[in-house]
Parts: C-alpha cells; structure tokens; sequence
C-alpha cells in the first residue's frame, strides 16, 4: 500500500497586511481588520538543487559599462524614470482606479513600438477589442505590440520565453491569476509570490517589465506598500479625474533622482507632456489678492513655480480652530503658525486656517517655510504681497531664516518666469548680481512683516 502523501499544515494569512499565523483569528493581530484571515496551504521546503549552483564573480571583473537606456518619446516620463528607461529594470506604477494608468502605459508602447522594439501587453481587465478601441482612439495601434487578455504567469512567462519580447506591459498586478498561488486568492502573500516570478523573468529573460498597481481605499498600493522594495523604480500617478492635469511622481528610482515630477494633460486624444509646466501652475499670478506666495519648488533637479495659498478666516468653533493642509505637511503648518503667533505676535487661536498649494503640487521641503508664512500673514492682515515676487526660505524655531539649497537654480527659473523680486535668506549669502531683478535678503520672519507693511 502506497504511503499517503505528508499534507501540510494550514496556513491563515491576512489580506490586508501580510500577517501569518496556524491559528485562525477573527480580528487581525496586526492591522486589527475584522474578518480578514484567510486559509491557504503552507508551502512545503523546497530540496537544494542538484549539481553545482552560481559562483560569485569578483567585483573588479565586473563590467561597469552602464547599458544605455531606452527612451520613449514622451518627454515627462523619460524625466521621471531619470532619463529613459534601464533595460531589465521593473518598474511599478500605481494610481487610483480610473487616473490613466492603462493610457499612459498604452502610450508608452506605442512610443516604444515604432521605434522597433516588441511589447507584449497582458491585461486582465479589459479585452482585447476593448485594448483596440483605445488603441484606435489614441493613434497607438502600432505594429510592434501584442496582446493578451487572458491567461495565467505560467502562460505569460511561456510567450516571454517563446516570443522574447523587449518590454512587458502587465495591467494590472492584482488580476495576474497563478496556479501556484490559487489558494492565496490574491492575498498579500500571492502578489509577493508574483512579483518575485516576475522579477525574475525580467532578469533572466532580459524583458523591461512595467506593473500597474491599483491603489486601495485606504489609500495603499496594491494592498500594503510591500511590493515597493522589490522593484526597481515606483511612479504615482495622480490627478483628478474631473480635471486634466495629471502627475507622474518618481516615490524611489534606484537609477534616478527622487521625487522628480512629471505633468501632462489628459485630452480625448490621450496624455501630452507639457513642456513648460510653470506656465500650468501658476495661470493666474498676476491677479494679486491677500493670501498667495509663489515659491520655487525642487521637483528632483527641476525648479517649478508652485503657488502656496492661504486663507484665514474667524472660527465658528470657540477653542477649537481647524488647521486644515493640502499638499503640505499638517505638523509643520502648525508648528509655523505657533511661530507666528509667538515672533509676530499675531493671534491665529480664533482663527480657521486652510493652506492649499495649487496644481496638486506637494512640496515637502522646508524651504517653503518662508512662502507660507507669506501666505499665513497675507490672509490674516488682508495685505497683499509685493508683485511679481518668489520667497523662498525656512523657518528655524527661534524666527531665523535658515539657508536654502539650490538657490542658483531656484532664481534662475523665477528670472526665466519674468518675475522682477525674490525674498530670499540672508544666510545664503550674496546672490550673482542679475539685472532688472530686486533681491531682498530676510535674516528674521520680522522682516517678512516688514515688506508686507511696505
């Protein structure tokens, strides 16, 4: 009689976080979600291989030569991912349902396509027809491409291997069935397992692959962010629908600088990059009204003239004022507002206060404490700032205005701009003597009060 094959234990393993235990509970340990352990068999141990395995190369017979990379066409991209695209890199992208993801990536194809480069598109949301028609409607319908609107990894990675196809188009992650991770059912630990294969596929198989990743509602990508450190590069997509302007953010580019931007707009006719994304940002900068600093943001080694507005009005709430940010860290718009309060001695505790920056921007430097602040005090005292005029600078805890990096680069692009002030730290040092331009050097937030009383 044929022994009985040794079964294995069960496994429970949360969808939402990742978490793993042998006993079933209600409530997730971790994440604390309500009914969300599911039941999947534990994977047995693989045996070593047979025969000898890879050998370590030494680090001095390495060739060093950087292989080129490819770019698109789409200039906003090619920026983003550093100057085109690493071949056998992985590159994940994520965005809300509905933000473009598939028509950028179609686009990209497209591009890629004409140049004669082969591109296999999987997708497992839409079919094939469906592919076409946009296709059609945006002019990618180019020869190069191939589509595959069903099927499973093992499928997929037997037309890579079969086809050698130069890139990969797989939309989206979350709908990649794979027989060996059915019983996870697209569980956290199924996606890991996915994406693993699939970075090895791109490694071995010498494909560039790109992920699209959905984001949940609590505002993850394809579930927790655990997919983030095993590719090479993750771009956000963001906009609002209703709007057509759209945001391409590098979070980590291991071949590129981070937090660079890249901005198009969406028409019926797809997604165009737009060259001089200033002129998008800041439209309406001439209308000069109380509560507005214009102030030059670093998107990765770009300068963008970004609008930071502010308004300031009485609370309806009695001790209980709302601090309400957009695009700006909330933390740091109070601890600013405690500095006014204490330094200018300008009371904001009756006071609501909404900061927005315009264009969906998000600015994470400190450098824009000082056209906060602008905006902050603007709005409260109903001044209205100095024409034609940037501020840049951050803001220390004692009321100093500490220097700033890349300030050549930062004045350069407000000249550019045709604006003719700049209030900038007097820590920095001398600015180059440019023509036709006013530099007003600011060592305390006093004297940000002071040209506001100008």
């Amino acid at each position: 009689m044929a022994p009985k094959p040794a079964k294995h234990p069960a496994l429970f393993e949360c969808v939402e976080c990742g978490y793993q235990s042998a006993k079933y509970f209600g409530r997730c340990p971790q994440c604390q979600e309500w009914n969300t352990m599911v039941e999947g068999a534990a994977e047995a141990e693989t045996a070593a291989p047979a025969g000898p395995g890879p050998q370590p190369q030494p680090l001095a017979e390495v060739d060093s030569a950087s292989a080129p990379r490819r770019l698109t066409g789409l200039a906003e991209f090619d920026r983003v991912l550093g100057g085109g695209i690493v071949p056998h890199s992985v590159i994940l992208i994520g965005g809300e349902p509905g933000v473009g993801k598939s028509t950028l990536l179609l686009e990209v194809s497209a591009a890629l396509a004409r140049q004669g480069h082969s591109v296999l598109y999987y997708s497992g949301e839409e079919s094939a027809q469906q592919i076409k028609m946009r296709a059609d409607r945006l002019g990618a319908a180019a020869a190069g491409i191939s589509l595959l609107a069903s099927g499973s990894l093992e499928d997929l990675k037997r037309l890579v291997h079969e086809t050698r196809p130069g890139f990969l188009v797989i939309d989206s992650i979350q709908t990649l069935p794979s027989r060996r991770t059915a019983a996870l059912g697209g569980s956290v630990a199924s996606l890991r397992t996915l994406t693993a294969e699939i970075i090895e596929l791109a490694k071995s198989g010498g494909v560039t692959v790109f992920l699209i990743g959905h984001i949940t509602k609590e505002g993850q990508l394809a579930g927790p962010k655990s997919l983030e450190h095993m590719v090479d590069a993750v771009l956000y997509f963001q906009g609002e629908t209703q709007a057509d302007l759209r945001l391409l953010r590098a979070e980590k580019n291991r071949f590129g600088p981070l937090n660079e931007v890249g901005i198009f707009q969406m028409s019926e006719k797809g997604l165009a990059s737009v060259s001089d994304p200033t002129q998008v940002l800041i439209q309406d900068r001439q209308s000069r009204s109380p509560g507005t600093a214009i102030f030059p943001a670093m998107s990765g080694l770009r300068p963008l003239l970004t609008e930071v507005q502010a308004l300031v009005a009485d609370s309806p709430f009695a001790g209980n004022p709302r601090r309400i940010a957009i695009g700006f860290d909330g933390y740091r718009l109070a601890m600013l507002i405690s500095i006014i309060e204490k330094k200018l001695r300008l009371p904001f505790y009756k006071s609501d206060v909404f900061l927005n920056v315009t264009g969906g921007m998000v600015i994470r430097e400190t450098a824009a404490d000082l056209a906060v602040c602008q905006a902050l005090v603007s709005s409260h005292r109903g001044v209205v700032p100095p024409a034609n005029s940037v501020v840049l600078g951050e803001v220390g805890l004692t009321g100093e205005i500490r220097p700033v990096s890349f300030l050549e680069m930062r004045v350069k692009e407000a000249i550019r701009q045709g604006f003719s002030t700049i209030l900038l730290p007097a820590a920095n040092g001398p600015v180059s003597n440019y023509k036709g331009i006013s530099v007003i050097s600011i060592d305390n937030i006093r004297g940000l009060l002071e040209q506001l009383k100008a």
